[in-house]
């Protein structure tokens, strides 16, 4: 029989052109498509999603059996996006509101991210099913997503802005925790010194409605972009009309009849059309927003006054913080029992690391750490949770649901702690004090934690300073902190100290020994001036910070 080698050439060549072909369009899907495994080790459950930048499918590491998201960018859509993030900027980010992303892979056809699958409702659905939300839970989320614009908006290389703020890309976890998904957009700004900070040109327009108009324009991008779009998420939770549909809601002032006239006055200003009338921080708004809260409960205090049970919701949460053995404790302690003689229920929360405050309680039997407040005296309670304070998210989410506990039951809440708890609990923080004394060793340690933490630039507008004096002399302590600061201090914490308010406190061995030993009882008996000194100036701290006099009307 006549062998035709050409007709078997040519089918065997076409069968491998159709090879070809299939291993070009699924790419690595050859992993992927293949009995649904990714990469090896991700097995594909199902689709979550599709949005503006590619599909989110939810994937089973076989090898740990925990869940995943994968996030499939296709790099033509990528490679439109004006200062896409790159794959190792997004893994440096580390916020409990941000899911953290383990693995990121690259083809010739697309980015893939693994990140954390998040469980929880996305806030789109819970007005699609709510319609609208009750205005001070809408304030509480604000709060929380203005901690992360900030941690997002301080990077240290460089400014990032999340770029799609709307309800879509936020989720509510069973514990009331705010998680900002679909980083695929965000851009890290230019800083040259040359050039106001921003993406300029063709930056990704974000989502019609939502998008700030100077974003969607194709204009410069900043930092105020993401307050102008968290403004309209707000004011879309609050009111239920959907900024897509209605324009002119948002911009002719008629949102104002559906929101109370502070919260008008603050969402007002985050979409001004300009930014430079907007909130210049996410600090700065998530101030406001603390301030519209802190109102709003005063008001809930008064009603409890008329017959309602009392309810503390949003207390007044103070954090001290400082060096080892500059006298944090001391402070807490009797800052603590200053507020408590004004009849209100007051809680001290110790995360420090010494644990001196508890020290005094295991003598009486008590056994710390304790998972609930020990009183103390009447209104005076104190708390040593079990928190490592490692800096993991998952200790993060701990403490800042135990903080939202204690605000139910508890008027004033005092927090000893190192200053590393403070970018973990700014959000819910009214006062920060930092505490050092006479040393200037101590106070360049101080500065120098405040610095490395990046804390200088965070934490200005609630930050007040306390100088423990040990003696009496001429020696100015306001003097020898701008000596160390003038000398030795970076741009950044300088600024955190050109706008923070001095306090001196007359402080001694003695005050020091007799209050601790004296199981928090009365200053009384120190018969010296340094002890009725050391009184006043509490008092004066608690009455300026903590408990304001009302002005006579």
């Amino acid at each position: 029989m006549f062998y035709n080698f050409n007709c078997h050439f040519y089918i065997f060549l076409f069968y491998l052109k159709i090879f070809q072909l299939q291993f070009t369009l699924l790419g690595i899907g050859v992993f992927k498509m293949q009995d649904n495994y990714f990469h090896f080790k991700y097995k594909y459950i199902k689709l979550l999603g599709r949005g503006g930048c590619g599909d989110v499918y939810l994937a089973e590491n076989t090898k740990l059996g925990n869940l995943w998201a994968v996030k499939e960018i296709p790099k033509g859509r990528a490679s439109t996006i004006s200062g896409y993030l790159e794959p190792e900027i997004l893994k440096r980010l580390n916020h409990p509101a941000l899911p953290r992303i383990c693995d990121v892979y690259e083809d010739e056809r697309c980015i893939y991210i693994v990140e954390d699958y998040i469980e929880g409702t996305c806030l789109k659905r819970i007005l699609d099913e709510k319609g609208s939300v009750e205005e001070k839970r809408a304030a509480e989320w604000g709060i929380q997503l203005c901690s992360v614009l900030d941690y997002l908006h301080s990077q240290k290389a460089g400014p990032v802005v999340y770029g799609d703020m709307k309800p879509h890309n936020i989720i509510l976890t069973k514990g009331e925790t705010i998680k900002l998904i679909d980083f695929g957009v965000s851009s890290r700004l230019n800083e040259s010194r040359d050039k106001p900070p921003g993406v300029t040109g063709t930056a990704f327009i974000g989502t019609k409605g939502y998008a700030a108009p100077e974003q969607f324009m194709g204009g410069n991008l900043y930092p105020a972009s993401d307050i102008y779009s968290l403004g309209i998420t707000l004011i879309h939770l609050i009111t239920g009309v959907d900024p897509v549909k209605n324009y002119s809601f948002y911009h002719n002032n008629i949102f104002s009849d559906y929101l109370s006239p502070i919260m008008y006055q603050i969402l007002k200003k985050c979409i001004d059309p300009k930014p430079d009338f907007r909130y210049r921080t996410a600090e700065e708004l998530m101030e406001a927003l603390r301030h519209y809260i802190l109102v709003s409960s005063d008001v809930l205090i008064q009603n409890s006054l008329h017959g309602t049970s009392p309810s503390y919701l949003f207390s007044k949460i103070t954090a001290l913080t400082g060096v080892g053995g500059t006298g944090v404790s001391t402070l807490t302690g009797a800052m603590a029992e200053q507020a408590s003689k004004s009849g209100n229920s007051v809680c001290i929360v110790d995360l420090s690391k010494s644990g001196d405050l508890a020290k005094i309680f295991a003598r009486e039997g008590e056994n710390f750490p304790s998972t609930l407040p020990q009183k103390i005296k009447a209104n005076m309670y104190y708390l040593k949770p079990s928190i490592l304070l490692n800096g993991d998210s998952q200790e993060n989410l701990t403490l800042n649901k135990l903080l939202g506990q204690l605000q139910e039951k508890y008027r004033y809440i005092f927090i000893d702690g190192p200053p590393t708890i403070l970018n973990s609990i700014a959000i819910y923080l009214d006062n920060i004090f930092i505490i050092s004394d006479m040393n200037p060793f101590s106070i360049s340690k101080t500065i120098n934690v405040l610095d490395w933490e990046g804390l200088g630039e965070k934490i200005v507008s609630r930050t007040s300073f306390i100088i423990n004096k040990f003696y009496k002399g001429e020696l100015s302590s306001a003097i020898l902190l701008n000596s160390v600061i003038n000398n030795f201090v970076s741009e950044n914490v300088k600024e955190l100290f050109t706008k923070t308010e001095f306090f001196e406190v007359t402080y001694s061995d003695n005050v020091y020994l007799k209050w601790m030993y004296g199981y928090f009882e009365e200053f009384t008996g120190f018969n010296s001036l340094l002890s009725d000194n050391f009184k006043k100036s509490i008092s004066n701290i608690i009455l300026h910070k903590i408990i304001p006099k009302k002005k006579k009307s």
